[in-house]
Parts: C-alpha cells; structure tokens; sequence
C-alpha cells in the first residue's frame, strides 16, 4: 500500500512493514515475524529495489523474525536499538512484563543476525532518531522531517480517536507514558505505528 511516492507498507505482515525511499537510499522499517519475510523479500524481488538499510523500532519477534532471512539475501546494513543490540544477537532474551502472552513471546527468540549494528552508528541524513523507550528498553522512532513523517513502532497506536500502547506488552509504562506524550507533541506529523492504522497527530 502505498502512502507517498516515498513510503509504503508492505502488504499481509503481522506487524505493519514499511519502506522508505529517501536520497538514493531504500530503507525498511522492522522486518516482522519470520512468517513475513517471504512476502517481504517479494516485494523487493517485483520492485527490484532491495533495502539498503533495515532499522528496527524494538526487538520484539513481530518486529524482528524475518531480520535473518533478510539479511541472508539482501546482506543490507542492519541497525537496531543499542539496549537491545544483544537480542538481535541472539545473546540476550527481551526482558518479559510477567503476563502468560508477554512470557510466550520472551521464550521464542528470533535467529540471531550477528551482523546488527548499533542504532548509535546510524548517520544517515534527513533522518533523525528519537527515544521512545518504555514499551521495551530500547524501543525508538525514525523521524523523517522532510515527509513529517515519524515511524513509531508500537510507541503509540490510534483506537477510536484514542491513543494508547498496549499495556500488556510494555515493560515501562512510565516511561511508555512519556514516549507517547513525546509523539502527540509532535502535531500535524503523520505517525505510522507497529500495529493499527496510520494516523496525523492532531
């Protein structure tokens, strides 16, 4: 689905994928579960516009999964948030918020991507990083000024005219509080989530 001439999202992945066209870069936005990565490895096959660089929101398994196959084929430069570089590694489990689905999903991990690289290493211009941290450690935006556009993992999702995180999940909700409030300040930004719709900060 496409959204501008620069963004879109890739179609029929459990957590939402997005690509992003900025200079002479193609960027992917998460990588999903590892059941997504066939369709996301299509869609760059019948563009013919493999990513140059996957940046990762948090190392959830939805958002993480199909990091590895990825990386086989296309070999982009991967970066994840620095607290949670480990996980991507595979030498770090996410830490879980002690509920049975968030438990669930700290048991299954991801196949490492060696190869990940440290948000702090990303220098990539027209786009700017923002701490969101409290759904997970190290969760994090990608603001891209040019597009008012800011990618906000599962940071904020918009319900019914709400906007919320999901608290089943989140293993700061202080600070998730302020990471949200952080996003809403942002007004007339287009925000796209993890999950849910798109939507243009009021």
């Amino acid at each position: 689905m496409k959204f501008t001439d620069s963004i879109e999202l890739i179609d029929g992945t459990m957590a939402n994928c997005y690509v992003v066209k900025i200079q002479d870069k193609i960027i992917l936005i998460d990588a999903g579960m590892k059941s997504s990565a066939k369709k996301i490895i299509d869609h760059f096959e019948r563009t013919n516009t493999p990513p140059d660089l996957v940046l990762i929101t948090h190392c959830h398994l939805d958002h993480i999964g199909g990091l590895s196959d990825l990386d086989s084929k296309f070999h982009p430069q991967i970066f994840v948030p620095d607290k949670e570089l480990e996980i991507a590694r595979g030498n770090e489990k996410m830490p879980s918020t002690g509920g049975f689905m968030s438990a669930m999903v700290g048991l299954t991990r991801a196949k490492p991507v060696n190869g990940a690289r440290p948000m702090s290493e990303l220098n990539q211009e027209g786009l700017r990083i923002v701490d969101t941290n409290g759904h997970t450690p190290g969760s994090t935006s990608f603001l891209f000024e040019e597009y008012k556009a800011i990618f906000v993992g599962d940071s904020v999702s918009e319900n019914k005219g709400r906007y919320e995180f999901s608290k089943s999940f989140t293993l700061d909700p202080r600070n998730a509080e302020v990471s949200l409030r952080k996003i809403l300040d942002m007004h007339g930004m287009t925000a796209y989530p993890g999950h849910g719709p798109v939507f243009v900060v009021p």
